[in-house]
This record gives structure tokens, sequence and C-alpha cells, in this order.
């Protein structure tokens, strides 16, 4: 039996993971995994592509949706403790990023106008982020309405698809992000439904976007991506900084650093291998070459 549909369960639940971490995104390690193009392809194709790829779906979503429950279990504690350290960790984590995004974006000719303007786009969106998260200007209402969280679910569904996006970082902004991971592991169904549709529909509809663009401004694509990645290292550093108080906070915040570093490098390293796997074994792919 292959072991491809493992690793696949195995990353799956690594993006879901890491997708309900404030400050870090899950779409960036599906890209460094080398799954994303082709999840994006996936679902924007879904009638063409849905039961020729079901091997490579099933077992990648399926991890998505355990990451997603495995981390809203553990998360609260951690960051009940180590808040601002944790903050750094995921800082570090999406730093060591950097270079597999550039690698990814770099099609070996020099940078346009637009390709600048990509970049850039990129990081005012992340400090935009950071701006509506300093200045408190949440959802001032009750969180009980379906819309509400039918809109939960297209950020998340966004936050997926578009690579350092944190969907997490987001909620927290507008005052969701407490009252979704209480309905998580409360397995509450008032709220996972409309959650649930809000994914369906934020996917279907954003995927094709996503495609679209890669097929035809593959490197401004990879550089608004490499933007966001860049513009979230600075958003969570500064928002985490703002937080430091005392010498053991600043040392706790000093090692959860080096960890999530040394860790992103890590992931860097396994992904490759794994990358090239996932690009071997796609339908169609043989034929191509």
């Amino acid at each position: 039996m292959s072991s491809k549909p493992v690793k696949d369960l195995l990353v799956g639940t690594l993006v879901g993971i890491v997708s309900m971490l404030p400050g870090a995104s899950g779409a960036t390690i599906a890209v460094i995994f080398g799954i994303y193009e082709r999840l994006i392809s996936d679902i924007a194709n879904i009638r063409e592509k849905l039961f020729r790829d079901l091997r490579f779906i099933i077992p990648v979503g399926i991890g998505i949706l355990l990451g997603l429950f495995i981390c809203a279990f553990g998360l609260e504690a951690l960051l009940d403790r180590w808040e601002v350290p944790m903050m750094f960790f995921f800082a570090a984590l999406i730093l060591a990023q950097i270079p597999d995004v550039m690698a990814l974006g770099d099609d070996g000719r020099p940078m346009t106008s637009y390709n600048w303007a990509a970049l850039i786009a990129g990081v005012v969106i992340m400090f935009v982020f950071l701006w509506i998260g300093l200045s408190g200007n949440g959802l001032d209402r009750e969180i009980d309405g379906f819309l509400v969280w039918v809109f939960v679910g297209i950020v998340l569904a966004v936050s997926k698809l578009a690579p350092s996006v944190s969907g997490s970082t987001i909620l927290l902004a507008v005052g969701l992000y407490t009252p979704f991971m209480h309905a998580m592991t409360e397995f509450d169904m008032g709220v996972l439904i409309p959650c649930g549709i809000g994914l369906l529909v934020g996917a279907l509809a954003f995927a094709k976007v996503i495609d679209h663009f890669l097929a035809h401004n593959r490197k401004s694509t990879y550089m608004v991506i490499l933007g966001l990645t860049v513009g979230s290292v600075i958003t969570v550093s500064i928002e985490a900084g703002l937080e430091l108080d005392g010498l053991t906070v600043i040392a706790q915040s000093i090692v959860f650093a080096i960890v999530g570093l040394l860790l992103g490098i890590w992931l860097s390293r396994i992904s490759r291998k794994y990358a090239e796997e996932t690009l071997e074994s796609e339908p169609g792919r043989a034929a191509e070459e």
C-alpha cells in the first residue's frame, strides 16, 4: 500500500492546525509542501477533477478538518499560558517559509513594476489587518446570527486559499475568534453548520479567482503571497512586541522564536521531497511530460 495518502493526511492535518493559529497561515504550509496549486486547481475545476483526484482530495480534506479540531482543543491552554511567546513562535515559523515562497515566484526574469506593486499590496493588506486589530474596531453586535457565522466560514476559506492570510487573526480583529473556538470545542451545530456553508461557498468562489491568476499572472500572484508572508511576520511581531512585559516573558519569547525558526527550516527541508511526490502523483502529469 502506498504511503502517499498517509502523507497527504498528515500534511492536511498540519494545514488545519496552522490555520487555527493567530498570525499563521495554513495555506502557506500548503504552498511549501507543494499541494497548493494542485488543491486550488481541483477546487476551481471541481466538475472535471473531483473524482479524478479523490485519492488526493479525501486524505487532505480529512486531515484539514482533523487539524482544526486538534488545534481548537489544545490551543486555548497554550495561549493562556504563553500567549506572547507563542506569537513570536508563529512569527519565526512564518519567517522560515519566506525563501520557499520566493523560490516559487522566481521565474528567472527581472521584477516588473506590476510584480513590485503586487508585493507591496500584500504587505499593505497585512498592515490593514494590524490596524483593525490595534484600533479595536471589532463587530459590536450579538454573535449569534446565521449570516455572521457564514461570514466566519468564508473568512476561513479565504485564509486557507490565500497564503499568509491568517483567518484566526482576522477573526481576532473583529471579535469572533473566541466564540468560534468555543463552538468548535462544544460541537455547537448552530455555529458549525453555517460556518461549513460559508467555508464551501468561499472555497468554490475564491479558488477560481486564485486559479485564474496562477494561470495568467503567476509571478505577480506569488509576489502578493510573498508580500503577505513578509507583512505577516512584521505585524505578528509588532502585536507580540507590544505585549512584552518583564525579563521572563522576553526570555521565553526568544526561546520560542528560535524553536519556531528551527521548526520552519526543518519543515522547509522535508516539504521539498513531499512536493516532488505530489507533482508526480497528480492525474495526467505523466501524460503531460
